[in-house]
């Protein structure tokens, strides 16, 4: 079967959580690789450093009003070159995501894995670029009705 690059699982999984990004990291990439501390800055304090990845994720989780994506990799033991992003939103909403490269039935099996373990029917799969929404609610309103349908690659 031929392999597709850059698939994009995007699933709703509600209010913005360390738990849930925990979850699905440990699930799809454990051993992932930590994130730069300059990553993503504090928005009262642009040069500030954060001192752990932990503080970093937590800071955006805690305050109200932000948004942040982030994306984690896995080189080794990584066959399908799978990348977990999280992507919190000014409604403190939080799109959960995985970038692999696969086939249909990768791609079918990754994005009911993650649709199940976020206990959420609403996502949509994308090529390449993830798709466009403002925040939570606009994900839900944009994607929620047809989220078993996406749109098919050109090839």
């Amino acid at each position: 079967m031929k392999i597709i690059q850059d698939i994009i699982c995007q699933v709703y999984a509600g209010q913005k959580s360390r738990k849930t990004i925990d979850l699905v990291l440990y699930t799809f990439i454990p051993e992932y690789e930590k994130l730069n501390l300059d990553y993503a800055s504090r928005l009262d304090d642009e040069s500030y450093i954060f001192k752990t990845e932990d503080e970093m994720i937590n800071y955006f989780v805690e305050n109200t009003g932000l948004t942040q994506t982030f994306y984690w990799n896995k080189k080794n033991n990584n066959p399908d070159r799978i990348m977990v992003g999280a992507i919190i939103t000014e409604d403190d909403k939080l799109i959960m995501s995985l970038t692999i490269d696969g086939n249909e039935e990768t791609k079918n099996k990754y994005f009911a894995k993650l649709k199940s373990i976020l206990n959420s029917d609403i996502g949509v799969i994308s090529y390449i670029n993830p798709v466009d929404y403002a925040n939570g609610h606009d994900f839900i309103s944009k994607y929620g009705q047809n989220s078993s349908t996406y749109p098919k690659l050109a090839v």
